[in-house]
Protein backbone atom coordinates (compact mmCIF):
# COMPACT_ATOMS: atom_id res chain seq x y z
CA UNK A 1 0.00 0.00 0.00
CA UNK A 2 1.71 3.35 -1.14
CA UNK A 3 1.95 6.29 1.39
CA UNK A 4 -1.34 8.08 -0.21
CA UNK A 5 -3.45 5.01 0.06
CA UNK A 6 -2.43 4.21 4.22
CA UNK A 7 -3.16 8.23 4.81
CA UNK A 8 -6.80 7.80 2.98
CA UNK A 9 -7.48 4.47 4.95
CA UNK A 10 -6.61 6.24 8.40
CA UNK A 11 -8.71 9.11 7.06
CA UNK A 12 -11.90 7.24 6.60
CA UNK A 13 -11.35 4.56 9.67
CA UNK A 14 -9.88 6.19 12.13
CA UNK A 15 -11.63 6.72 15.15
CA UNK A 16 -11.94 10.87 15.45
CA UNK A 17 -11.27 11.40 18.81
CA UNK A 18 -7.69 9.22 17.90
CA UNK A 19 -7.37 10.54 14.38
CA UNK A 20 -7.60 14.43 15.55
CA UNK A 21 -4.68 13.36 18.08
CA UNK A 22 -2.75 12.30 15.14
CA UNK A 23 -3.61 15.44 13.21
CA UNK A 24 -3.23 17.95 16.04
CA UNK A 25 0.01 16.10 17.58
CA UNK A 26 2.91 17.05 14.86
CA UNK A 27 0.84 20.81 14.60
CA UNK A 28 0.82 21.65 18.32
CA UNK A 29 4.54 20.51 18.29
CA UNK A 30 5.01 23.06 15.38
CA UNK A 31 3.16 25.65 16.35
CA UNK A 32 5.16 25.18 19.65
CA UNK A 33 8.52 25.09 17.98
CA UNK A 34 7.19 27.99 16.16
CA UNK A 35 6.12 30.20 19.04
CA UNK A 36 9.40 29.62 20.61
CA UNK A 37 11.34 30.41 17.91
CA UNK A 38 9.28 34.09 18.23
CA UNK A 39 9.95 33.88 21.92
CA UNK A 40 13.53 33.17 21.73
CA UNK A 41 14.02 36.41 19.62
CA UNK A 42 12.60 38.67 22.39
CA UNK A 43 14.17 36.80 24.74
CA UNK A 44 17.61 37.31 23.86
CA UNK A 45 16.77 40.97 22.47
CA UNK A 46 15.82 41.72 25.59
CA UNK A 47 18.64 39.99 27.30
CA UNK A 48 21.59 41.53 25.22
CA UNK A 49 20.47 44.77 24.60
CA UNK A 50 17.72 45.54 26.86
CA UNK A 51 13.84 46.39 26.78
CA UNK A 52 13.85 48.99 23.69
CA UNK A 53 15.57 46.85 21.61
CA UNK A 54 12.94 44.13 22.56
CA UNK A 55 9.89 46.55 21.73
CA UNK A 56 11.93 47.56 18.46
CA UNK A 57 11.84 44.21 17.33
CA UNK A 58 7.92 43.16 19.04
CA UNK A 59 6.93 46.66 17.71
CA UNK A 60 7.92 45.10 14.15
CA UNK A 61 5.92 41.82 14.71
CA UNK A 62 2.85 43.39 12.45
CA UNK A 63 4.69 43.22 9.53
CA UNK A 64 5.83 39.25 10.55
CA UNK A 65 2.10 38.94 10.67
CA UNK A 66 0.88 40.25 8.07
CA UNK A 67 3.14 38.38 5.82
CA UNK A 68 1.95 35.82 7.70
CA UNK A 69 -1.40 36.39 6.55
CA UNK A 70 -0.35 36.02 2.79
CA UNK A 71 1.06 32.35 3.58
CA UNK A 72 -2.19 31.57 5.93
CA UNK A 73 -4.59 32.35 2.53
CA UNK A 74 -2.48 30.53 0.34
CA UNK A 75 -2.06 27.47 2.75
CA UNK A 76 -5.46 27.73 4.30
CA UNK A 77 -7.57 27.98 0.87
CA UNK A 78 -4.85 25.49 -1.07
CA UNK A 79 -5.27 22.88 1.95
CA UNK A 80 -8.95 22.81 1.55
CA UNK A 81 -8.95 22.81 -1.93
CA UNK A 82 -6.54 20.17 -1.88
CA UNK A 83 -8.15 18.03 0.87
CA UNK A 84 -11.04 18.05 -0.82
CA UNK A 85 -9.94 17.10 -4.23
CA UNK A 86 -7.97 14.03 -2.58
CA UNK A 87 -11.32 13.05 -1.05
CA UNK A 88 -12.99 13.14 -4.79
CA UNK A 89 -10.06 11.03 -5.92
CA UNK A 90 -9.03 14.31 -7.95
CA UNK A 91 -5.14 13.60 -8.03
CA UNK A 92 -4.56 16.20 -11.21
CA UNK A 93 -6.32 19.35 -9.62
CA UNK A 94 -4.05 18.16 -6.44
CA UNK A 95 -1.42 18.74 -8.46
CA UNK A 96 -2.56 22.02 -9.76
CA UNK A 97 -2.71 23.57 -6.35
CA UNK A 98 0.42 22.82 -5.29
CA UNK A 99 1.77 24.29 -7.81
CA UNK A 100 -0.35 27.42 -8.53
CA UNK A 101 -0.20 28.25 -4.47
CA UNK A 102 3.69 28.38 -4.69
CA UNK A 103 3.74 30.77 -8.02
CA UNK A 104 1.51 32.97 -6.25
CA UNK A 105 3.46 32.97 -3.33
CA UNK A 106 6.41 34.11 -4.87
CA UNK A 107 5.15 36.77 -6.84
CA UNK A 108 3.24 37.91 -3.73
CA UNK A 109 6.19 37.94 -1.66
CA UNK A 110 8.16 39.71 -4.27
CA UNK A 111 6.12 42.80 -4.14
CA UNK A 112 5.56 42.72 -0.49
CA UNK A 113 10.02 43.07 -0.31
CA UNK A 114 9.72 45.69 -3.01
CA UNK A 115 6.75 47.81 -1.48
CA UNK A 116 8.47 47.68 2.03
CA UNK A 117 11.92 48.13 1.29
CA UNK A 118 10.95 51.77 -0.56
CA UNK A 119 8.62 52.50 2.14
CA UNK A 120 10.40 51.45 5.05
CA UNK A 121 10.35 54.53 7.52
CA UNK A 122 7.06 55.92 6.78
CA UNK A 123 5.54 52.10 6.51
CA UNK A 124 6.89 51.54 10.73
CA UNK A 125 6.08 55.34 11.85
CA UNK A 126 2.31 54.61 10.97
CA UNK A 127 2.79 51.41 12.72
CA UNK A 128 3.51 53.37 15.85
CA UNK A 129 7.16 53.11 16.15
CA UNK A 130 8.69 55.62 18.03
CA UNK A 131 11.89 57.49 17.54
CA UNK A 132 13.42 56.01 20.27
CA UNK A 133 12.59 52.51 18.76
CA UNK A 134 13.00 53.28 15.13
CA UNK A 135 16.95 52.06 14.89
CA UNK A 136 15.78 48.82 16.28
CA UNK A 137 12.69 48.14 14.26
CA UNK A 138 14.00 49.20 10.73
CA UNK A 139 17.05 47.09 11.08
CA UNK A 140 15.08 43.99 12.02
CA UNK A 141 12.21 44.89 9.16
CA UNK A 142 14.78 45.56 6.37
CA UNK A 143 15.80 41.92 6.64
CA UNK A 144 13.29 40.44 7.76
CA UNK A 145 11.52 42.10 4.37
CA UNK A 146 14.45 40.87 2.01
CA UNK A 147 13.87 37.46 3.04
CA UNK A 148 10.14 37.76 2.54
CA UNK A 149 10.14 35.05 -0.38
CA UNK A 150 11.33 32.34 1.80
CA UNK A 151 8.91 32.75 4.35
CA UNK A 152 6.79 29.73 4.27
CA UNK A 153 7.25 25.98 3.84
CA UNK A 154 3.57 25.50 3.08
CA UNK A 155 2.99 23.07 6.07
CA UNK A 156 -0.20 23.43 5.47
CA UNK A 157 -0.38 21.96 2.10
CA UNK A 158 1.67 19.20 3.27
CA UNK A 159 -0.43 18.06 6.01
CA UNK A 160 -3.56 18.48 4.11
CA UNK A 161 -1.95 15.76 1.30
CA UNK A 162 -1.95 13.35 4.48
CA UNK A 163 2.08 13.57 5.70
CA UNK A 164 1.37 15.46 9.09
CA UNK A 165 5.04 14.30 10.50
CA UNK A 166 6.78 16.08 7.43
CA UNK A 167 4.72 18.87 8.10
CA UNK A 168 6.19 19.02 11.85
CA UNK A 169 9.80 18.82 10.50
CA UNK A 170 9.44 21.27 8.65
CA UNK A 171 9.06 23.49 11.13
CA UNK A 172 10.98 22.04 14.02
CA UNK A 173 14.39 21.63 12.03
CA UNK A 174 14.31 24.93 10.34
CA UNK A 175 13.49 26.77 14.13
CA UNK A 176 15.85 24.22 16.08
CA UNK A 177 18.29 25.80 13.60
CA UNK A 178 17.23 29.45 14.43
CA UNK A 179 17.59 28.98 18.22
CA UNK A 180 20.91 27.75 17.80
CA UNK A 181 21.69 30.68 15.97
CA UNK A 182 20.10 33.25 17.69
CA UNK A 183 22.30 33.05 20.97
CA UNK A 184 25.55 32.90 19.08
CA UNK A 185 24.88 35.58 16.45
CA UNK A 186 22.82 38.25 19.56
CA UNK A 187 25.05 37.55 22.19
CA UNK A 188 27.98 35.78 20.82
CA UNK A 189 28.89 38.38 18.11
CA UNK A 190 26.67 41.50 19.74
CA UNK A 191 24.67 41.48 16.23
CA UNK A 192 21.55 42.58 18.17
CA UNK A 193 18.30 43.15 16.65
CA UNK A 194 20.16 42.36 12.84
CA UNK A 195 21.31 39.02 14.44
CA UNK A 196 17.49 38.17 15.14
CA UNK A 197 16.47 39.05 11.80
CA UNK A 198 19.52 36.77 10.20
CA UNK A 199 18.47 33.79 12.67
CA UNK A 200 15.29 33.87 11.64
CA UNK A 201 15.58 34.79 7.74
CA UNK A 202 18.25 31.16 7.81
CA UNK A 203 14.97 29.83 8.88
CA UNK A 204 13.02 30.14 6.72
CA UNK A 205 15.10 29.67 3.76
CA UNK A 206 15.61 26.15 5.22
CA UNK A 207 12.01 25.72 5.57
CA UNK A 208 11.61 26.73 2.00
CA UNK A 209 14.16 24.26 0.84
CA UNK A 210 12.66 21.28 2.71
CA UNK A 211 9.02 21.96 0.93
CA UNK A 212 10.91 22.30 -2.83
CA UNK A 213 12.47 18.80 -1.92
CA UNK A 214 9.42 17.41 -0.31
CA UNK A 215 6.98 18.19 -3.35
CA UNK A 216 9.44 18.09 -6.70
CA UNK A 217 13.04 16.27 -6.26
CA UNK A 218 12.09 13.60 -2.99
CA UNK A 219 12.24 10.06 -4.82
CA UNK A 220 9.41 9.00 -2.43
CA UNK A 221 7.15 11.93 -3.24
CA UNK A 222 3.48 11.61 -3.46
CA UNK A 223 2.52 14.43 -5.90
CA UNK A 224 3.96 14.64 -9.41
CA UNK A 225 4.16 17.76 -10.55
CA UNK A 226 4.19 18.48 -14.50
CA UNK A 227 5.53 22.10 -15.57
CA UNK A 228 2.37 22.58 -17.22
CA UNK A 229 0.54 22.41 -13.55
CA UNK A 230 2.76 25.83 -12.91
CA UNK A 231 0.19 27.57 -15.54
CA UNK A 232 -2.01 29.72 -13.90
CA UNK A 233 -5.45 28.48 -13.18
CA UNK A 234 -8.18 31.14 -13.15
CA UNK A 235 -10.88 29.12 -11.95
CA UNK A 236 -8.79 27.28 -9.66
CA UNK A 237 -7.26 30.01 -7.87
CA UNK A 238 -10.14 32.09 -7.47
CA UNK A 239 -11.42 28.75 -5.34
CA UNK A 240 -8.29 29.15 -3.40
CA UNK A 241 -8.69 32.43 -2.78
CA UNK A 242 -12.39 32.66 -2.20
CA UNK A 243 -11.66 30.17 0.58
CA UNK A 244 -7.99 31.60 1.68
CA UNK A 245 -9.05 35.52 2.28
CA UNK A 246 -10.70 34.70 5.52
CA UNK A 247 -7.52 33.30 6.69
CA UNK A 248 -6.10 36.50 5.76
CA UNK A 249 -8.38 39.11 6.94
CA UNK A 250 -7.83 36.85 10.29
CA UNK A 251 -4.57 37.26 10.68
CA UNK A 252 -4.35 40.73 8.78
CA UNK A 253 -7.18 41.61 11.21
CA UNK A 254 -4.77 40.58 14.00
CA UNK A 255 -1.86 42.70 12.41
CA UNK A 256 -3.95 45.88 12.52
CA UNK A 257 -5.00 45.41 16.00
CA UNK A 258 -1.42 45.50 17.04
CA UNK A 259 -0.91 48.50 15.06
CA UNK A 260 -4.06 50.31 16.20
CA UNK A 261 -3.35 49.63 19.61
CA UNK A 262 0.53 50.66 19.36
CA UNK A 263 -0.89 53.84 18.19
CA UNK A 264 -3.04 54.26 21.07
CA UNK A 265 -0.35 53.61 23.18
CA UNK A 266 2.03 56.20 21.67
CA UNK A 267 -0.12 58.69 23.04
CA UNK A 268 -0.66 56.91 26.10
CA UNK A 269 2.40 55.75 27.86
CA UNK A 270 5.33 56.14 24.83
CA UNK A 271 7.81 54.17 24.64
CA UNK A 272 7.75 51.84 27.44
CA UNK A 273 3.70 51.33 27.22
CA UNK A 274 4.33 49.92 23.45
CA UNK A 275 7.72 47.83 24.85
CA UNK A 276 5.09 46.42 27.62
CA UNK A 277 2.13 45.49 24.78
CA UNK A 278 4.81 44.36 22.04
CA UNK A 279 6.21 41.50 25.24
CA UNK A 280 2.77 40.34 26.42
CA UNK A 281 1.17 39.96 22.40
CA UNK A 282 4.12 37.75 22.18
CA UNK A 283 3.41 35.94 25.34
CA UNK A 284 -0.46 35.98 24.36
CA UNK A 285 0.02 34.43 20.62
CA UNK A 286 2.34 31.65 22.11
CA UNK A 287 -0.75 31.16 23.84
CA UNK A 288 -3.06 30.72 21.84
CA UNK A 289 -0.47 27.39 20.57
CA UNK A 290 -2.99 24.81 21.05
CA UNK A 291 -6.29 26.99 19.27
CA UNK A 292 -3.55 27.13 16.57
CA UNK A 293 -2.87 23.58 16.46
CA UNK A 294 -6.14 22.04 16.65
CA UNK A 295 -7.64 24.35 13.99
CA UNK A 296 -4.97 23.10 11.65
CA UNK A 297 -5.28 19.64 13.15
CA UNK A 298 -9.08 19.58 12.01
CA UNK A 299 -8.66 21.27 8.38
CA UNK A 300 -7.85 18.28 6.96
CA UNK A 301 -10.32 16.02 8.48
CA UNK A 302 -13.21 18.30 7.82
CA UNK A 303 -12.50 18.79 4.22
CA UNK A 304 -11.70 15.73 3.16
CA UNK A 305 -14.46 14.40 5.28
CA UNK A 306 -16.90 16.95 3.51
CA UNK A 307 -15.64 16.13 0.42
CA UNK A 308 -17.05 12.79 0.41
CA UNK A 309 -20.08 13.85 2.02
CA UNK A 310 -19.74 11.78 5.16
CA UNK A 311 -21.71 14.83 7.55
CA UNK A 312 -21.71 12.19 10.46
CA UNK A 313 -17.74 12.24 10.74
CA UNK A 314 -17.44 15.83 10.05
CA UNK A 315 -20.11 16.71 13.42
CA UNK A 316 -18.17 14.49 15.79
CA UNK A 317 -14.73 16.39 14.59
CA UNK A 318 -16.46 19.72 15.61
CA UNK A 319 -17.99 18.50 18.94
CA UNK A 320 -14.84 17.05 20.42
CA UNK A 321 -12.70 20.39 19.00
CA UNK A 322 -15.39 22.33 20.19
CA UNK A 323 -14.91 20.69 23.92
CA UNK A 324 -10.70 20.42 22.86
CA UNK A 325 -10.92 24.26 22.69
CA UNK A 326 -12.84 25.42 25.36
CA UNK A 327 -11.24 23.30 27.76
CA UNK A 328 -7.81 24.58 27.14
CA UNK A 329 -9.18 27.79 27.07
CA UNK A 330 -9.83 27.59 30.67
CA UNK A 331 -6.83 25.88 31.07
CA UNK A 332 -4.99 28.95 29.97
CA UNK A 333 -6.95 31.54 32.39
CA UNK A 334 -5.97 29.41 35.21
CA UNK A 335 -2.45 29.41 33.95
CA UNK A 336 -2.44 32.99 34.05
CA UNK A 337 -4.17 33.67 37.46
CA UNK A 338 -1.01 31.52 38.58
CA UNK A 339 1.88 32.66 36.87
CA UNK A 340 1.21 35.86 34.53
CA UNK A 341 3.99 37.49 36.32
CA UNK A 342 6.44 35.16 36.38
CA UNK A 343 5.97 34.26 32.33
CA UNK A 344 6.87 38.16 32.07
CA UNK A 345 9.94 38.10 33.97
CA UNK A 346 11.20 35.10 31.97
CA UNK A 347 11.20 37.69 29.27
CA UNK A 348 12.56 40.83 30.97
CA UNK A 349 13.54 42.46 33.82
CA UNK A 350 12.27 46.05 33.90
CA UNK A 351 9.74 45.89 36.76
CA UNK A 352 7.16 48.55 35.28
CA UNK A 353 7.07 46.11 32.11
CA UNK A 354 6.28 43.31 34.53
CA UNK A 355 3.74 45.16 36.53
CA UNK A 356 1.83 46.33 34.20
CA UNK A 357 2.04 43.33 31.54
CA UNK A 358 0.87 41.02 34.12
CA UNK A 359 -2.78 42.67 34.10
CA UNK A 360 -2.76 43.07 30.50
CA UNK A 361 -1.95 39.74 30.03
CA UNK A 362 -4.64 38.32 32.32
CA UNK A 363 -6.86 40.76 30.92
CA UNK A 364 -6.19 39.51 27.17
CA UNK A 365 -6.48 35.74 27.95
CA UNK A 366 -9.52 36.05 29.66
CA UNK A 367 -11.35 35.21 26.16
CA UNK A 368 -9.80 32.09 24.98
CA UNK A 369 -12.06 30.02 25.86
CA UNK A 370 -14.68 31.79 23.48
CA UNK A 371 -11.95 32.61 20.75
CA UNK A 372 -10.98 29.12 20.85
CA UNK A 373 -14.33 27.93 20.03
CA UNK A 374 -14.82 30.33 17.53
CA UNK A 375 -11.58 29.41 15.58
CA UNK A 376 -12.56 25.84 15.33
CA UNK A 377 -16.52 26.92 14.08
CA UNK A 378 -14.48 28.95 11.84
CA UNK A 379 -12.39 26.19 10.30
CA UNK A 380 -15.81 24.37 9.93
CA UNK A 381 -16.65 26.65 6.99
CA UNK A 382 -13.48 27.29 5.45
CA UNK A 383 -13.13 23.82 5.16
CA UNK A 384 -16.38 22.99 4.01
CA UNK A 385 -15.83 25.82 0.88
CA UNK A 386 -18.51 27.93 2.65
CA UNK A 387 -17.04 31.26 1.32
CA UNK A 388 -20.02 34.00 2.81
CA UNK A 389 -19.93 32.53 5.58
CA UNK A 390 -16.01 31.63 6.56
CA UNK A 391 -15.79 35.82 5.15
CA UNK A 392 -18.32 36.79 7.70
CA UNK A 393 -16.56 35.30 10.20
CA UNK A 394 -12.89 36.29 9.53
CA UNK A 395 -14.60 39.83 9.90
CA UNK A 396 -16.05 39.60 13.14
CA UNK A 397 -13.08 39.27 15.74
CA UNK A 398 -11.07 41.97 14.49
CA UNK A 399 -12.48 43.95 12.33
CA UNK A 400 -16.38 44.18 13.12
CA UNK A 401 -15.92 43.92 16.65
CA UNK A 402 -12.54 44.69 18.39
CA UNK A 403 -11.62 47.65 16.46
CA UNK A 404 -15.07 49.26 17.47
CA UNK A 405 -14.64 48.18 21.28
CA UNK A 406 -11.28 49.35 21.62
CA UNK A 407 -11.49 53.01 19.76
CA UNK A 408 -14.81 53.08 22.15
CA UNK A 409 -12.94 52.22 25.40
CA UNK A 410 -10.01 54.82 24.60
CA UNK A 411 -12.40 58.13 24.18
CA UNK A 412 -14.26 56.44 27.82
CA UNK A 413 -11.64 56.10 29.69
CA UNK A 414 -8.07 55.62 29.98
CA UNK A 415 -5.65 53.50 27.89
CA UNK A 416 -5.51 50.48 30.56
CA UNK A 417 -9.10 49.75 29.59
CA UNK A 418 -8.54 49.01 25.91
CA UNK A 419 -7.73 45.62 27.13
CA UNK A 420 -11.15 44.68 27.47
CA UNK A 421 -12.08 44.61 24.31
CA UNK A 422 -10.49 41.46 23.73
CA UNK A 423 -12.54 39.16 25.39
CA UNK A 424 -15.42 41.10 24.81
CA UNK A 425 -14.86 40.70 21.15
CA UNK A 426 -14.19 37.14 21.70
CA UNK A 427 -17.49 36.24 23.13
CA UNK A 428 -19.36 38.10 20.42
CA UNK A 429 -17.64 36.29 17.35
CA UNK A 430 -17.95 33.15 19.29
CA UNK A 431 -22.28 34.00 19.43
CA UNK A 432 -22.12 34.70 15.79
CA UNK A 433 -19.68 31.52 14.70
CA UNK A 434 -22.65 29.24 16.56
CA UNK A 435 -25.80 31.17 15.31
CA UNK A 436 -24.20 30.39 11.89
CA UNK A 437 -23.29 26.48 12.43
CA UNK A 438 -27.25 26.33 13.58
CA UNK A 439 -28.45 27.60 10.59
CA UNK A 440 -26.11 25.19 8.85
CA UNK A 441 -28.04 22.68 10.61
CA UNK A 442 -31.10 23.57 9.97
CA UNK A 443 -30.11 23.53 6.40
CA UNK A 444 -29.77 20.00 6.47
CA UNK A 445 -25.94 20.32 5.57
CA UNK A 446 -24.90 19.20 8.68
CA UNK A 447 -26.54 17.07 11.19
CA UNK A 448 -24.87 19.23 14.56
CA UNK A 449 -26.57 18.24 17.52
Amino acid sequence: MTAPEKNTLQLDTEPIGRLLCKTTLPALISVLAYNLYHIADTFFVAKGSGTDAAGGLAVSFPLFLFLSAVTSMLGSGGASVLSRALGRKEREKANRVIANCFCVFFAISLSITITGLLFLEPLLHAMGVTDALMPYASTYTRIILSAAAMSTGFSSLIRAEGSSRYAMYIWLIPIGINLVADPLLILVLDMKTAGAAFGTALSWCVSMGMSIWYFFLSPNRNVRIRKTDFLPDPSLLAEIFAIGVPAFIQTAGYSLSVVFVNRILKGHGGTTAISTYGIVSKLYTFLLLGITALMQGIQPVIGYHYGKNDRNRVRKTLKISCRIAGLYGIAVIIVLLLSAQTLLHIMTSDQKVIAAGKDILLTMGCGMPFYGIYCVQSVYFQAAGKRISSLFLSLCNHILFLFPAILLLSRLSDASAIWYAFPVSAFLSMCIACGLLKKESRSNHIPVR
